[in-house]
């Protein structure tokens, strides 16, 4: 295991604990780190983001894990089969749906977390405005035109299953990698290269909700138009 990456879970899980947007607290959460071309570590089971111990984590081998993903069933045996470090403390049971974010070019990181604002906004009727429409023209530079939305679906292999069903839907339609994946009563999913990259998502997201939300109080939203949106989008790759 490279010694530089397997130290960026702790760092991550630390910085994720700590924000001052409250994106997860005591076991909420969890975060993932790619650590070579067919592996990555996940937090494990009830982990303290904030307190992550270099330990409180295991490794997995991604060819295994994605075929456990694709498959009927992934139990104790099989995840264990998976595995690359030893012992038998129980991984995140996102660690299954990390097997697929890590297949895409230039995703090394990825967290689920559980901020207020982006909870109030999945558990709520107006989740698919926020996903599919855009407020600010820093909104679309920072996020992309669009954030995927999975429906609610049990942890493990159930969830696991949904969210690579939705986003295989969202990139045939947008033909590039999210950056966000929010989930029906049950936060988001963030992915990116870099610890600060990743935290420079979320804290867009989180500016985003708070535009959202009070928008929605004072009336509804009033969205920028689609060729708006055109305008705008490939500014971001300049």
């Amino acid at each position: 295991m490279p010694e530089i990456l397997s130290a960026k879970l702790p760092e991550l899980a630390h910085r994720l604990g700590s924000h001052p947007g409250r994106l997860v607290i005591w076991n909420e959460g969890s975060c993932a780190v790619k650590t070579s071309a067919n592996s990555y570590l996940v937090t494990t089971a009830g982990a303290n983001l904030a307190g992550l111990a270099p330990d409180d984590s295991v490794e997995f081998d991604l060819m295994k894990m994605s075929a456990l993903l694709a498959s009927d069933s992934a139990g104790d045996e099989e995840l264990a089969a998976a595995r690359n470090s030893p012992g038998t403390t129980q991984a995140s049971t996102d660690a299954l749906l990390y097997s697929y974010l890590f297949g895409f070019d230039g995703v090394n990181m990825a967290a689920h977390i559980q901020p207020v604002e982006i909870n109030q906004i999945t558990c709520s009727p107006r989740a698919r405005q926020f996903a599919d429409r855009r407020c600010l023209p820093a909104e679309i530079l920072a996020l992309g035109s669009a954030m995927v939305l999975v429906p609610y679906a049990d942890p493990g292999l159930p969830l696991g299953k949904e969210v690579k069903r939705r986003i295989v839907l969202w990139r045939d339609r947008y033909k590039t990698v999210p950056r966000v994946v929010l989930i029906h009563n049950h936060g988001m999913l963030v992915l990116g290269a870099t610890i600060g990259e990743l935290l420079e998502t979320i804290d867009s997201t989180l500016k985003a909700a708070h535009v959202f939300i009070g928008a929605s109080m004072l009336g509804g939203p009033v969205f920028l138009t689609p060729s708006n949106v055109m305008q705008i989008e490939p500014l971001k790759r300049l």
